[in-house]
């Protein structure tokens, strides 16, 4: 007689969570009307690294063709750009999606928002004239002040 006797079935191991995300995730896209997760992860190739720089999709609004795809900015100055480049944009979008899926582009300005490693970047330091050595100074002290501080803690 066999002395190994299994008591429960054999436990399946967890979905790979990128498989369960992505569900949740395509619903949720489905649910709020926000753009198709695969424009807003391919965005920077489909629109243009210039372009997904000054902001990133968001809602699709309207049904059948011709719906109007809004995006997202961080300030007057990125939706003026995009405003310009309208046209372009479009003929990108619809090339990804499909002829005539969006006809309209409507800008969202949303201060302080992040698009990617490119509108998140620190600005560079520009050259200068030595005007604003002072303050370079002060604020040099300023964060070796705080610096000190933390260690000592």
């Amino acid at each position: 007689m066999n002395s190994f006797q299994q008591t429960r079935p054999v436990r399946r191991g967890p979905p790979r969570a990128a498989r369960a995300a992505a569900a949740v995730f395509s619903r949720l896209a489905q649910t709020t009307r926000y753009a198709d997760p695969g424009l807003a992860e391919n965005w920077p190739s489909i629109a243009g690294a210039d372009i997904a720089a000054l902001g990133r999709p968001g809602r699709v609004l309207g049904n059948g063709p011709g719906r109007t795809l809004e995006v997202i900015v961080r300030d007057g100055a990125s939706a003026a750009e995009i405003q310009m480049r309208t046209d372009d944009i479009i003929l990108a979008v619809n090339r990804y999606l499909g002829p005539d899926a969006v006809n309209r582009i409507a800008l969202r300005q949303r201060a302080g928002a992040r698009h990617g490693a490119v509108m998140g970047a620190a600005p560079t330091r520009a050259a200068h004239d030595g005007a604003d050595e002072p303050l370079s100074a002060a604020l040099s002290s300023f964060r070796a002040a705080i610096s000190a501080r933390s260690r000592d803690k």
